[in-house]
Protein backbone atom coordinates (compact mmCIF):
# COMPACT_ATOMS: atom_id res chain seq x y z
CA UNK A 1 0.00 0.00 0.00
CA UNK A 2 1.14 3.62 -0.80
CA UNK A 3 1.93 6.26 1.68
CA UNK A 4 -0.65 8.47 0.68
CA UNK A 5 -3.12 5.80 0.55
CA UNK A 6 -2.30 4.36 4.02
CA UNK A 7 -2.37 7.83 5.36
CA UNK A 8 -6.51 8.25 3.60
CA UNK A 9 -7.65 4.64 5.05
CA UNK A 10 -6.37 5.90 8.36
CA UNK A 11 -8.14 9.06 8.22
CA UNK A 12 -11.08 7.61 7.35
CA UNK A 13 -10.83 5.25 10.24
CA UNK A 14 -10.40 8.37 12.50
CA UNK A 15 -13.29 10.10 11.02
CA UNK A 16 -15.54 7.14 11.35
CA UNK A 17 -14.47 6.25 14.98
CA UNK A 18 -15.72 9.96 15.21
CA UNK A 19 -18.56 9.64 14.04
CA UNK A 20 -19.07 6.66 16.47
CA UNK A 21 -17.89 8.25 19.41
CA UNK A 22 -20.67 10.92 18.62
CA UNK A 23 -23.33 8.64 19.59
CA UNK A 24 -21.30 6.21 22.28
CA UNK A 25 -24.05 4.17 23.90
CA UNK A 26 -24.06 0.38 23.22
CA UNK A 27 -26.96 -0.80 21.22
CA UNK A 28 -29.36 -2.30 24.24
CA UNK A 29 -33.23 -2.13 22.58
CA UNK A 30 -34.78 -0.33 25.43
CA UNK A 31 -38.88 -0.86 25.50
CA UNK A 32 -40.53 2.67 24.56
CA UNK A 33 -41.27 3.08 28.37
CA UNK A 34 -40.30 0.93 31.53
CA UNK A 35 -42.40 -1.87 32.18
CA UNK A 36 -41.72 -4.07 34.46
CA UNK A 37 -42.74 -7.89 33.99
CA UNK A 38 -44.39 -10.40 35.98
CA UNK A 39 -41.64 -13.16 36.46
CA UNK A 40 -42.66 -16.46 34.26
CA UNK A 41 -44.25 -18.92 36.06
CA UNK A 42 -44.74 -16.68 39.70
CA UNK A 43 -47.07 -14.28 38.66
CA UNK A 44 -46.99 -12.76 42.74
CA UNK A 45 -43.28 -11.74 41.88
CA UNK A 46 -41.77 -8.94 39.40
CA UNK A 47 -38.78 -8.67 37.91
CA UNK A 48 -36.75 -5.43 38.65
CA UNK A 49 -33.54 -4.23 36.91
CA UNK A 50 -30.97 -2.75 38.55
CA UNK A 51 -27.44 -2.03 39.78
CA UNK A 52 -25.20 -2.91 42.18
CA UNK A 53 -21.53 -2.07 43.44
CA UNK A 54 -22.06 1.51 42.19
CA UNK A 55 -19.38 3.84 43.98
CA UNK A 56 -21.17 7.62 43.77
CA UNK A 57 -18.05 9.73 44.68
CA UNK A 58 -16.22 7.69 42.22
CA UNK A 59 -18.41 9.13 39.49
CA UNK A 60 -18.12 13.04 40.32
CA UNK A 61 -22.82 12.91 40.40
CA UNK A 62 -24.85 13.49 42.73
CA UNK A 63 -27.59 11.17 43.23
CA UNK A 64 -30.42 13.09 41.72
CA UNK A 65 -27.79 12.67 38.84
CA UNK A 66 -27.07 9.06 38.66
CA UNK A 67 -31.04 8.76 39.42
CA UNK A 68 -31.70 10.44 35.90
CA UNK A 69 -29.47 8.34 34.49
CA UNK A 70 -30.87 5.03 35.70
CA UNK A 71 -34.38 6.48 34.61
CA UNK A 72 -33.58 6.83 31.43
CA UNK A 73 -31.45 3.45 31.39
CA UNK A 74 -34.99 1.93 32.45
CA UNK A 75 -33.33 0.67 35.81
CA UNK A 76 -35.21 -0.42 39.00
CA UNK A 77 -32.65 -0.20 41.75
CA UNK A 78 -29.33 1.15 42.94
CA UNK A 79 -26.70 -0.38 45.52
CA UNK A 80 -24.81 2.03 46.95
CA UNK A 81 -21.19 1.27 47.38
CA UNK A 82 -18.78 3.97 48.70
CA UNK A 83 -15.70 2.98 49.91
CA UNK A 84 -16.01 3.29 53.55
CA UNK A 85 -13.16 4.70 55.88
CA UNK A 86 -12.75 5.41 59.57
CA UNK A 87 -15.77 6.65 61.11
CA UNK A 88 -17.49 7.00 57.73
CA UNK A 89 -21.73 7.46 58.23
CA UNK A 90 -22.37 8.81 54.71
CA UNK A 91 -23.73 5.54 52.57
CA UNK A 92 -26.38 7.41 50.51
CA UNK A 93 -29.77 8.94 50.51
CA UNK A 94 -32.10 5.58 51.35
CA UNK A 95 -34.97 5.34 49.22
CA UNK A 96 -36.67 6.62 45.91
CA UNK A 97 -34.77 9.58 44.42
CA UNK A 98 -36.32 10.54 41.29
CA UNK A 99 -38.76 6.90 40.95
CA UNK A 100 -34.98 5.57 41.52
CA UNK A 101 -35.02 3.31 44.47
CA UNK A 102 -31.31 3.61 46.16
CA UNK A 103 -30.36 0.85 48.72
CA UNK A 104 -27.19 2.55 51.09
CA UNK A 105 -24.29 0.97 51.62
CA UNK A 106 -20.49 0.67 51.51
CA UNK A 107 -17.30 -1.25 50.47
CA UNK A 108 -14.97 -2.09 53.17
CA UNK A 109 -11.47 -3.65 52.01
CA UNK A 110 -10.79 -6.60 53.28
CA UNK A 111 -8.18 -9.57 52.74
CA UNK A 112 -7.16 -7.90 49.19
CA UNK A 113 -10.57 -7.85 47.87
CA UNK A 114 -14.17 -5.72 49.32
CA UNK A 115 -17.01 -6.56 51.30
CA UNK A 116 -19.89 -4.41 49.79
CA UNK A 117 -22.42 -4.13 53.00
CA UNK A 118 -25.69 -3.51 51.80
CA UNK A 119 -29.22 -1.86 53.64
CA UNK A 120 -26.28 0.44 55.75
CA UNK A 121 -27.33 3.06 58.49
CA UNK A 122 -24.83 3.85 61.04
CA UNK A 123 -20.93 3.41 61.60
CA UNK A 124 -19.12 0.45 61.40
CA UNK A 125 -15.95 0.37 63.43
CA UNK A 126 -12.44 -0.10 61.05
CA UNK A 127 -10.06 -2.59 60.49
CA UNK A 128 -12.41 -5.56 61.53
CA UNK A 129 -11.40 -9.11 60.74
CA UNK A 130 -13.68 -10.41 57.75
CA UNK A 131 -16.42 -12.26 59.73
CA UNK A 132 -16.95 -9.52 62.40
CA UNK A 133 -17.45 -7.01 59.56
CA UNK A 134 -20.26 -9.16 58.28
CA UNK A 135 -21.32 -10.18 61.69
CA UNK A 136 -21.62 -5.55 62.02
CA UNK A 137 -23.25 -5.54 59.02
CA UNK A 138 -25.83 -8.27 59.66
CA UNK A 139 -26.59 -6.13 62.77
CA UNK A 140 -27.97 -3.61 61.28
CA UNK A 141 -30.18 -5.65 59.41
CA UNK A 142 -27.89 -5.45 55.86
CA UNK A 143 -26.22 -8.00 53.79
CA UNK A 144 -23.10 -8.66 52.79
CA UNK A 145 -21.87 -9.27 49.58
CA UNK A 146 -18.22 -10.54 48.79
CA UNK A 147 -16.75 -8.56 45.80
CA UNK A 148 -14.84 -10.91 43.12
CA UNK A 149 -13.67 -13.49 45.45
CA UNK A 150 -10.82 -14.74 43.51
CA UNK A 151 -9.12 -12.10 44.98
CA UNK A 152 -9.70 -12.56 48.32
CA UNK A 153 -6.49 -13.85 50.55
CA UNK A 154 -8.56 -17.04 52.21
CA UNK A 155 -12.14 -18.55 50.97
CA UNK A 156 -12.53 -17.68 55.18
CA UNK A 157 -12.93 -13.95 54.20
CA UNK A 158 -16.15 -14.41 52.46
CA UNK A 159 -17.60 -17.49 54.25
CA UNK A 160 -20.36 -15.73 55.89
CA UNK A 161 -21.32 -13.63 53.37
CA UNK A 162 -24.84 -14.08 51.62
CA UNK A 163 -23.60 -13.02 48.46
CA UNK A 164 -20.72 -13.19 45.89
CA UNK A 165 -20.07 -10.71 43.32
CA UNK A 166 -18.96 -13.34 40.28
CA UNK A 167 -18.56 -10.32 37.81
CA UNK A 168 -17.35 -7.11 38.54
CA UNK A 169 -17.16 -4.59 35.09
CA UNK A 170 -14.02 -2.54 36.68
CA UNK A 171 -12.44 -5.53 37.55
CA UNK A 172 -13.28 -7.00 34.01
CA UNK A 173 -11.70 -3.33 32.59
CA UNK A 174 -8.58 -3.49 34.87
CA UNK A 175 -7.55 -7.19 33.68
CA UNK A 176 -6.75 -5.64 29.98
CA UNK A 177 -4.16 -3.20 29.37
CA UNK A 178 -4.47 0.25 29.26
CA UNK A 179 -2.94 0.34 25.60
CA UNK A 180 -5.51 -2.56 24.31
CA UNK A 181 -8.89 -0.70 25.58
CA UNK A 182 -7.38 2.37 24.09
CA UNK A 183 -6.98 1.12 20.83
CA UNK A 184 -9.95 -1.40 20.96
CA UNK A 185 -12.04 1.74 21.95
CA UNK A 186 -10.60 3.97 19.20
CA UNK A 187 -10.77 1.21 16.33
CA UNK A 188 -14.15 -0.67 17.44
CA UNK A 189 -17.58 -0.18 18.25
CA UNK A 190 -19.23 0.75 21.25
CA UNK A 191 -20.67 -2.89 21.31
CA UNK A 192 -17.57 -4.59 20.65
CA UNK A 193 -15.38 -2.39 22.98
CA UNK A 194 -17.74 -3.61 25.63
CA UNK A 195 -18.02 -7.20 24.43
CA UNK A 196 -14.25 -7.20 25.50
CA UNK A 197 -15.40 -6.41 29.02
CA UNK A 198 -17.92 -9.49 28.92
CA UNK A 199 -15.57 -12.52 30.21
CA UNK A 200 -16.45 -15.11 31.65
CA UNK A 201 -15.22 -15.12 35.56
CA UNK A 202 -14.23 -18.53 35.36
CA UNK A 203 -12.26 -18.15 38.59
CA UNK A 204 -15.23 -16.45 40.58
CA UNK A 205 -17.55 -19.25 39.29
CA UNK A 206 -15.31 -21.93 40.31
CA UNK A 207 -15.75 -20.71 43.67
CA UNK A 208 -18.76 -20.09 43.46
CA UNK A 209 -19.73 -23.44 42.53
CA UNK A 210 -17.16 -24.58 45.29
CA UNK A 211 -19.53 -22.93 47.76
CA UNK A 212 -22.64 -24.08 46.67
CA UNK A 213 -21.99 -27.94 47.38
CA UNK A 214 -22.29 -27.49 51.01
CA UNK A 215 -24.05 -23.73 51.48
CA UNK A 216 -26.82 -21.59 49.90
CA UNK A 217 -25.24 -17.95 49.07
CA UNK A 218 -26.63 -16.12 46.10
CA UNK A 219 -24.27 -14.71 43.10
CA UNK A 220 -25.39 -11.26 41.19
CA UNK A 221 -22.32 -8.60 39.09
CA UNK A 222 -21.28 -5.62 40.23
CA UNK A 223 -20.45 -2.04 38.49
CA UNK A 224 -17.93 -0.89 40.07
CA UNK A 225 -16.50 2.51 39.62
CA UNK A 226 -16.53 3.71 35.97
CA UNK A 227 -13.70 4.71 34.46
CA UNK A 228 -14.25 7.55 31.57
CA UNK A 229 -11.38 6.82 29.52
CA UNK A 230 -10.74 10.09 27.29
CA UNK A 231 -10.76 8.33 23.40
CA UNK A 232 -10.26 11.41 20.89
CA UNK A 233 -12.70 13.53 22.51
CA UNK A 234 -15.26 10.64 23.39
CA UNK A 235 -15.46 8.87 26.58
CA UNK A 236 -15.43 5.06 27.19
CA UNK A 237 -16.77 3.41 30.25
CA UNK A 238 -19.13 5.60 31.53
CA UNK A 239 -22.21 5.15 33.09
CA UNK A 240 -24.74 5.80 31.03
CA UNK A 241 -23.10 2.92 28.83
CA UNK A 242 -22.64 0.43 31.64
CA UNK A 243 -26.14 0.80 32.97
CA UNK A 244 -26.82 -0.67 30.01
CA UNK A 245 -23.92 -3.18 28.95
CA UNK A 246 -24.95 -5.35 32.52
CA UNK A 247 -27.87 -5.46 34.88
CA UNK A 248 -28.55 -8.11 38.12
CA UNK A 249 -32.26 -8.37 38.14
CA UNK A 250 -34.01 -9.25 41.65
CA UNK A 251 -37.23 -11.22 41.46
CA UNK A 252 -39.41 -8.93 44.50
CA UNK A 253 -43.07 -9.24 44.97
CA UNK A 254 -42.89 -5.19 45.12
CA UNK A 255 -40.01 -2.64 44.57
CA UNK A 256 -39.07 -1.31 47.92
CA UNK A 257 -35.57 -1.93 49.94
CA UNK A 258 -37.09 -5.04 52.26
CA UNK A 259 -38.73 -6.87 49.57
CA UNK A 260 -35.37 -6.28 46.89
CA UNK A 261 -33.36 -7.38 49.84
CA UNK A 262 -35.34 -10.77 50.89
CA UNK A 263 -34.79 -11.89 46.97
CA UNK A 264 -30.89 -11.04 47.00
CA UNK A 265 -30.60 -13.01 50.33
CA UNK A 266 -32.58 -16.60 48.53
CA UNK A 267 -31.08 -16.28 45.35
CA UNK A 268 -34.21 -14.69 43.53
CA UNK A 269 -32.15 -13.20 41.29
CA UNK A 270 -30.00 -13.40 37.70
CA UNK A 271 -27.56 -11.20 35.44
CA UNK A 272 -27.94 -10.77 31.60
CA UNK A 273 -25.55 -8.50 29.49
CA UNK A 274 -27.68 -6.57 27.47
CA UNK A 275 -26.35 -5.47 24.75
CA UNK A 276 -25.91 -8.66 23.93
CA UNK A 277 -30.12 -8.52 23.71
CA UNK A 278 -32.68 -6.89 26.18
CA UNK A 279 -33.66 -9.40 29.34
CA UNK A 280 -37.17 -7.99 30.62
CA UNK A 281 -38.26 -11.62 32.10
CA UNK A 282 -36.05 -14.71 32.56
CA UNK A 283 -36.96 -18.32 34.02
CA UNK A 284 -35.50 -20.77 35.55
CA UNK A 285 -37.64 -23.34 37.66
CA UNK A 286 -37.69 -26.73 39.24
CA UNK A 287 -41.23 -28.34 39.15
CA UNK A 288 -42.75 -31.98 40.67
CA UNK A 289 -46.28 -32.29 40.58
CA UNK A 290 -47.95 -29.26 42.37
CA UNK A 291 -44.67 -28.26 43.81
CA UNK A 292 -42.88 -25.32 42.07
CA UNK A 293 -39.11 -23.84 42.96
CA UNK A 294 -37.43 -20.78 41.32
CA UNK A 295 -33.81 -19.55 41.32
CA UNK A 296 -32.38 -19.65 44.77
CA UNK A 297 -34.69 -22.43 46.45
CA UNK A 298 -34.93 -25.94 47.22
CA UNK A 299 -36.22 -28.85 45.95
CA UNK A 300 -36.14 -32.49 46.79
CA UNK A 301 -35.12 -35.07 44.43
CA UNK A 302 -38.37 -36.86 43.34
CA UNK A 303 -39.57 -39.14 40.86
CA UNK A 304 -40.85 -36.78 37.68
CA UNK A 305 -38.63 -33.45 38.88
CA UNK A 306 -38.04 -31.47 36.13
CA UNK A 307 -35.76 -28.29 36.09
CA UNK A 308 -36.35 -25.78 32.88
CA UNK A 309 -35.57 -22.36 31.88
CA UNK A 310 -37.47 -20.48 29.47
CA UNK A 311 -35.70 -17.39 27.89
CA UNK A 312 -36.87 -14.32 26.16
CA UNK A 313 -35.29 -15.31 22.89
CA UNK A 314 -33.34 -17.66 21.33
CA UNK A 315 -29.28 -17.85 22.51
CA UNK A 316 -26.83 -19.62 20.78
CA UNK A 317 -25.84 -21.73 23.89
CA UNK A 318 -28.14 -22.85 26.78
CA UNK A 319 -26.09 -24.72 29.28
CA UNK A 320 -26.61 -25.84 31.96
CA UNK A 321 -24.23 -27.13 34.77
CA UNK A 322 -24.54 -29.31 38.54
CA UNK A 323 -22.38 -28.28 40.48
CA UNK A 324 -19.97 -25.95 38.38
CA UNK A 325 -19.78 -29.30 35.76
CA UNK A 326 -22.25 -29.19 32.57
CA UNK A 327 -24.65 -31.67 32.32
CA UNK A 328 -26.95 -30.43 29.75
CA UNK A 329 -27.20 -27.83 26.50
CA UNK A 330 -28.78 -26.87 23.63
CA UNK A 331 -28.19 -24.97 20.49
CA UNK A 332 -30.33 -22.14 19.21
CA UNK A 333 -32.60 -22.43 21.71
CA UNK A 334 -34.82 -20.88 23.99
CA UNK A 335 -35.72 -23.42 26.69
CA UNK A 336 -33.88 -25.91 27.89
CA UNK A 337 -35.34 -28.68 30.27
CA UNK A 338 -33.64 -31.30 32.15
CA UNK A 339 -34.27 -34.43 34.28
CA UNK A 340 -31.95 -34.59 37.28
CA UNK A 341 -30.65 -37.62 38.77
CA UNK A 342 -29.00 -36.51 41.24
CA UNK A 343 -28.63 -34.10 44.24
CA UNK A 344 -26.64 -30.49 43.05
CA UNK A 345 -26.59 -26.86 42.86
CA UNK A 346 -28.18 -26.25 39.35
CA UNK A 347 -27.94 -23.14 37.01
CA UNK A 348 -27.92 -21.60 33.75
CA UNK A 349 -25.34 -19.69 31.66
CA UNK A 350 -26.90 -18.55 27.85
CA UNK A 351 -24.17 -17.33 24.99
CA UNK A 352 -24.83 -15.10 22.40
CA UNK A 353 -21.95 -14.59 19.79
CA UNK A 354 -19.35 -16.59 22.00
CA UNK A 355 -20.10 -14.02 24.93
CA UNK A 356 -21.90 -14.74 28.36
CA UNK A 357 -25.71 -12.98 27.63
CA UNK A 358 -27.70 -14.37 30.90
CA UNK A 359 -26.21 -15.85 34.14
CA UNK A 360 -28.54 -17.39 36.53
CA UNK A 361 -28.47 -18.18 40.09
CA UNK A 362 -29.27 -21.93 41.06
CA UNK A 363 -31.62 -24.36 42.24
CA UNK A 364 -30.64 -26.61 44.92
CA UNK A 365 -32.17 -30.42 44.22
CA UNK A 366 -31.62 -31.82 47.75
Amino acid sequence: MTRPRFFQYWLLAIVATLTACSSPLPSTELPPARYIEVAPEFPGFHDYRGIVDLPIKASGMDQPGIADLAKTAQIDFIFLADRVGPGDTDFGIAGFTNDILFVSGGAFDVGGSQIVGANLHEPIKPNLASNDLIAAIHDQGGLAIASDPAKFASSEDYALADAMEVYNDRSAWLAQSPTTLYFRAIFSGTDHFLAGLDVRPDANLALYDRMTTGARISMLAGIGAPDNLNVLGAKVGTIPQLFLFCTTHLLARERNTAPLLEALRLGHSYVSFDYLGYVGAFAFFAHVGDTMAMMGDEIHLAPGLTLRTELPAPADIIAMYQNGAEVASAENASTLEFTPKSPGAYRIEAYRSGKLWILSNPIYVR
